[in-house]
């Protein structure tokens, strides 16, 4: 299977996998972070809604609901196998719930923000939330590390949750009457704390459980491929991709004539990258001489499998790739920049200048929604 995936995107969805990548973690601790996002109007662009809602484990997106589909899909093999008919509904209705909620209480903060509808611009209210855990040997239980729970108005930061603290901090003056006020309800907190460090990391577990489940049952050989190509007149980067990795515990090297290559040799290391049939990819290049006769070796391990394979190139072997092909055919899988486009215009689209403006209010400020009758099911 041929599963180098060669996706030409804007530079706003370019970045919006870099601004994900805290979402990441590495093989002992894993993460299960949802992202909520409704805009102010439909933009009726492809792939692009008003309302959103994205399930991440360990960063990768495995299910979806929003305005178009209003209905809670898996969009991972695992997930499509393992989440139950009741499951689903029951986050449906959990996310229909929240989309009445945001498109309420968005129209009260931009007038806390000083925005309004008639103003002609977009806004965004964004809410992350979450946990982390890591492996525990004596349990199968992950064991909790820490949580989020944080909104962000027009992509900057609103208002979060110190699990620590167990209290609501205001990013914006406009937004301390909103944590003022959340924070006199003991309940809410009650809930927060218990949602993060309790229902959060019980799904945590189950999610990585049946993630694994399926990585052990199928037998997945990395795909390697090494080619160049020309970045002037005197040099062309050699780069090796690996696609196809299970996880994403691996380790890769490019060697000249036996000798591995570093960084002083002015290797190149990159993320690595989630492909959209729940693999991973990455890569690693180097400049060469374009008369460089050297036998250059890229060796790939899999660490959790064993698997390794090996790749050797001289000068002529392979094809130069023009530099129009590359960088500007990203290393993105599909799922990711389609699944968290959404996410993206937080970050890159609809960040606006703020006036300082905070109109005078009384007691008009977001009622919580995350109480249990509305977040079953998440």
């Amino acid at each position: 299977m041929y599963r180098l995936v060669a996706l030409t995107m804007d530079a706003w969805c370019v970045f919006l996998y870099f601004a994900t990548r805290m979402l990441t973690v590495n093989s002992a601790t894993h993460s299960l972070i949802y992202i909520y996002t409704v805009m102010s109007a439909d933009l009726s662009l492809p792939g692009v809604h008003k309302f959103t809602a994205i399930g991440l484990l360990d960063g990768k997106p495995f299910d979806r609901f929003d305005t178009d589909n209003p209905r809670k899909t898996p969009t991972t093999n695992w997930a499509r196998r393992h989440l139950t008919t009741d499951y689903l509904d029951k986050g449906t209705q959990s996310r229909l719930s929240k989309q009445k909620w945001f498109g309420v209480n968005l129209d009260i903060v931009m007038t806390l923000m000083g925005h309004s509808a008639s103003d002609g611009d977009v806004h965004v209210i964004q809410w992350l939330h979450g946990c982390y855990g890591e492996t525990n040997p004596s349990e199968e239980r992950l064991r909790f590390v820490h949580g989020v729970d944080k909104y962000a108005y027009d992509g900057d930061d609103l208002m979060s949750f110190d699990y620590l603290t167990l209290r609501w901090s205001a990013a914006t003056e406009a937004a301390k009457p909103i944590a003022d006020k959340w924070n006199g309800v003991t309940v809410l907190t009650e809930y927060t704390v218990g949602y993060l460090r309790g229902e959060c990391i019980k799904w945590l577990t189950t999610f990585v459980g049946y993630s694994k489940r399926e990585l052990r049952d199928r037998v997945t050989v990395p795909d390697v491929y090494m080619f160049t190509r020309k970045t002037n007149g005197t040099t062309l980067t050699l780069i090796c991709v690996a696609s196809g990795f299970p996880t994403n515990t691996h380790a890769m090297r490019l060697m000249r004539n036996g000798r591995v290559l570093n960084t002083d040799d002015g290797l190149k290391v990159f993320d690595t990258l989630p492909n959209d049939d729940d693999t991973f990819q990455t890569r690693i290049a180097v400049d060469i001489l374009p008369s460089d006769t050297g036998n250059f070796t890229c060796d790939v391990l899999e660490e959790d499998t064993g698997y390794r394979v090996v790749k050797h190139w001289r000068a002529g072997d392979l094809v130069t790739l023009p530099t129009i092909g590359w960088p500007n055919a990203v290393l993105l899988s599909t799922m990711v920049g389609l699944c968290i486009v959404a996410l993206c215009l937080v970050v890159c689209i609809v960040r606006k200048r703020r006036t300082g403006q905070v109109v005078n209010q009384t007691d008009r400020s977001p009622q919580h929604h995350g109480l249990p009758d509305e977040t079953s099911g998440v």
